[in-house]
Parts: structure tokens; sequence; C-alpha cells
């Protein structure tokens, strides 16, 4: 992380070392949570993000499933963006997804 920091200043944000001393930073500063788990039983981290405002990536998984709804652009409904193929051309597509959401003011 500190490495991107340095290559990329004005893109990237990385304090790793304030990560448990306020998390709830992180979870403020960041465009998108990203949670791919294989297994996430309850999951907590995506309701910390959504506090935030910040939609949630995710695999469709434990907690994450039932907690992560898909942004619909016709309603504006919705938290984040799924997938349910552990594979990560399925995690790259919900990322453009998001992506694209982002870029539509």
């Amino acid at each position: 992380m500190w490495s991107l920091r340095a290559k990329y200043p004005h893109c990237f944000w990385a304090a790793p070392e304030e990560f448990f001393t306020d998390g709830s930073l992180v979870n403020r500063g960041t465009d998108f949570g990203l949670m791919p788990s294989v297994f996430e039983p309850g999951g907590i981290v995506q309701h910390e993000f959504f506090v935030g405002g910040t939609p949630v990536i995710a695999f469709k998984t434990g907690g994450l499933k039932d907690s992560v709804i898909e942004f619909l652009w016709d309603s504006e409904q919705g938290c984040g963006y799924t997938f349910e193929s552990h594979k990560a051309g399925d995690f790259i597509f919900a990322i453009e997804r998001a992506i694209g959401t982002f870029k539509n003011k």
C-alpha cells in the first residue's frame, strides 16, 4: 500500500497504521467496499460501509447475500453489487457495474 500511495499520490490513499485506530475513516473514505469473501457467516463489515453511505461489491454468500442488495438503475434502489460465481471474471463484472453507476452522476 505504501508503494501505491507514493506512486499515485493523487489517486491512492492508504494509512494501514490507522486501520484499527480509525477503521470508520477507511469505510467513509472509499468509493466501494470490496468483499469477495468465499465464506462470510454473518458479516458486519458491509454494515459499517453502509453507515458511511459506501456501496459494497460482494460475493453472494452468508450474510452478504442477505444484506447486499443489487443496485437497480430504474428504481435507484439497492446498496451494492453482487456476483454469484466466485471467479475473477464475475468479480470484475460486478466492479464494472459499480464503476458505471459511479460515473453516471
